[in-house]
């Protein structure tokens, strides 16, 4: 398929763009990290199709999306960390693009918990490559409004085992993840991988990444979603993309600074055409 400017649904609900969630360095004892961003798409008319097929699907209304994150690590012991990821989503559907529109699916708002997220990443190895094991659990908090098939997150609890390996150097890094995704409410497993490099400067980090989310074709045809959810393509069955994206870091003071993101796919199943955006503050402690 041909590379365009699109984004992934999922990569603003289960990972937080503006922070090394995926890498296999682990926090020192009792220090932490703690982030509040803004993450949105823009509002957008289409979506990728639900095959391989170019091209793009037009919604029955443009869709908006917004997410208040507030993302933090905590080091438990010296080869072992705690991650958090607490999404406040804003969604809206809108504008009509198709008509007619289909009874029952109307325009509106809706705010609410997406899938709140926690891991624990502990090092397996250390030398001039760091070796860990993550295990990541998303709890089914959701809400989903059926007039207006509006959804926050999955109605499903999702558990993804991951490998993770990298290697840093004196002014640069790289790391590498894969996992296998599974989640409940009869929504199909995934495969999960990406890879991250980045680049320091005085008080910048400049960094590239790419995340693959591969659905696998399991048996059934995934959950039964109510009302206009089908029209939405907000957190259905058979959803995966290939992000591309670029991430900039600037330490205002060595305990805080700025993060900043943008991330487009070259490949997506069931998820926005639109560019993906981030903004936020951290504050660490080591």
């Amino acid at each position: 398929m041909r590379a365009s400017p699109a984004i992934a649904l999922l990569l603003l609900s289960c990972f937080p763009v503006v922070a090394c969630a995926q890498s296999p360095w682990v926090r020192s004892r009792a220090g932490f990290y703690a982030q509040a961003a803004w993450q949105f798409i823009p509002a957008y008319a289409a979506v990728y199709p639900d095959n391989n097929v170019s091209g793009t699907v037009p919604l029955h209304r443009k869709i908006s999306e917004g997410t208040f994150q507030l993302y933090g690590e905590y080091g438990l012991t010296r080869r072992a960390t705690l991650t958090i990821a607490l999404p406040l989503r804003f969604l809206r559907a809108g504008q009509t693009i198709v008509n007619p529109l289909p009874n029952g699916y109307a325009a509106g708002t809706l705010v609410g918990l997406g899938n709140v997220s926690l891991s624990l990443r502990r090092t397996l190895y250390t030398g001039k490559i760091t070796l860990a094991g993550t295990v990541r659990l998303d709890a089914p908090t959701n809400s989903n409004d059926a007039e207006t098939g509006l959804r926050t997150g999955y109605n499903a609890f999702t558990v993804v085992p991951m490998l993770n390996a990298g290697r840093g150097f004196r002014h640069a890094y790289v790391f590498a993840y894969a996992g296998y995704g599974m989640r409940t409410h009869a929504y199909n497993d995934f495969l999960h991988a990406g890879i991250e490099g980045g680049w320091h400067f005085k008080k910048w980090w400049l960094t590239g990444f790419s995340e693959l989310n591969l659905p696998l074709k399991n048996t059934g045809d995934g959950p039964i979603l109510p009302g206009a959810n089908s029209f939405t393509r907000l957190y259905v069955h058979n959803q995966g993309y290939l992000s591309i994206g670029f991430k900039s870091q600037v330490e205002l003071h060595r305990f805080y600074g700025v993060a900043l993101s943008a991330a487009g796919a070259a490949w997506g199943r069931n998820v926005p055409a639109q560019p993906a955006y981030s903004a936020g503050l951290y504050f660490k402690w080591e």
